[in-house]
């Protein structure tokens, strides 16, 4: 009960700074991205000896927000945002990936939290945020337009923390984060630490991270590296749940991704291996969502600084990220780490606006 009145009491925090900024004549900017993707699946699976391809409408996580900021006289900024997920392909307001609803409402904000930054202090943010691990190690690799981008990581995207980032001294930027990582359900409302370390040198950009995580669960560690040298644009990843459970077959499982991507004029040309090790129904470690093989291949269009279109191919070995048609939950086409050959074929929109 307490850690429920501490969300409800952090939630209106969020809401009342929104309004007060304002109302004191502060910017305040309001924001949407619409996106939707038409596909084409299939899987070599079948379900119960049934057909199990098809070809539908897709939302590809669109939402839309409301962001209230102001700089101060010795130029602290001090902002407030709140955002919400809409599933386009439905009109409804709800998380698409259903991810939303593993720990809360479906149709919860997907943000809303308040922070301020100074160049001398850095940043202090409180609220339902991109989370430090995911920030320093998953999203490098997360570069793809469709509905299918981000899958293949240990990472935990979102979630209720507060997250302190140093100032960057010669490149080099620490964050350290208490994170609800169970919904308030443990002892504790911040239950989860995750820590990192970044290091920016012109096209260069290298992170370390790490998870303690509450209770039983495995702690996570991860490190990515990109560079970007216009016209291309490379970026790694390398993850490991860190398990004390020595009933699994594989404890230790490690995630890997190369991506890498090539800009001219307005098409860029992307792609991406990623590869978790250990096999579905051998016991391996519970957290480890992702195991096999991915593939994915994307072209984006920027038609103008509003609508980008995008096609891509994308192939799991195993059953993740290819959802039954008009998904009501997390609910993969031939099932959780079956082994299906899943693909799809996608041609898609993003107006941003």
């Amino acid at each position: 009960m307490k850690n429920k009145l501490l969300k409800i009491m952090m939630y209106y925090l969020i809401l009342s700074t929104t309004n007060i900024l304002a109302d004191t004549g502060f910017m305040l900017t309001p924001y949407a991205s619409l996106r939707l993707q038409a596909e084409s699946v299939s899987v070599d699976q079948a379900i119960a000896g049934q057909d199990t391809s098809y070809k539908g409408l897709r939302d590809a996580y669109s939402r839309i927000g409301i962001k209230a900021s102001s700089v101060l006289q010795n130029g602290t900024l001090l902002s407030a945002t709140i955002e919400f997920p809409v599933n386009f392909a439905e009109l409804k307001v709800e998380d698409p990936s259903f991810f939303e609803g593993f720990y809360k409402d479906n149709d919860d904000p997907r943000l809303y939290n308040i922070s301020i930054t100074n160049d001398e202090f850095g940043s202090l943010q409180l609220g339902k945020q991109w989370l430090t691990y995911y920030n320093h190690i998953a999203y490098p690799v997360d570069y793809f337009s469709s509905f299918y981008s981000g899958f293949a990581t240990h990472a935990t995207f979102r979630r209720e923390a507060l997250t302190y980032t140093t100032p960057v001294f010669s490149g080099l930027a620490v964050s350290i984060s208490g994170v609800d990582l169970t919904d308030g359900s443990g002892t504790d409302y911040l239950d989860t630490m995750q820590y990192a370390a970044s290091y920016n040198k012109n096209a260069l950009s290298v992170a370390l991270a790490y998870q303690d995580t509450v209770g039983n669960r495995a702690n996570l560690i991860g490190l990515s590296a990109s560079y970007t040298a216009k016209p291309w644009r490379f970026a790694t990843k390398v993850e490991q749940l860190r398990s004390n459970n020595t009933v699994t077959m594989n404890k230790d499982p490690v995630i890997f991704n190369v991506y890498g991507s090539y800009t001219k004029d307005k098409f860029t040309f992307k792609a991406m291996y990623a590869n978790g090790d250990g096999s579905a129904g051998n016991n391996d470690e519970a957290d480890a969502f992702f195991i096999g093989d991915s593939y994915q291949f994307g072209i984006d269009y920027q038609y103008n600084d509003e609508l980008l279109i995008f096609t891509e191919y994308f192939y799991e070995g195993n059953g993740y990220a290819i959802y039954t048609p008009n998904s009501k939950s997390f609910s993969p086409l031939a099932g959780y780490q079956v082994n299906t050959d899943g693909q799809a074929v996608v041609i898609g929109a993003r107006y941003d606006f």
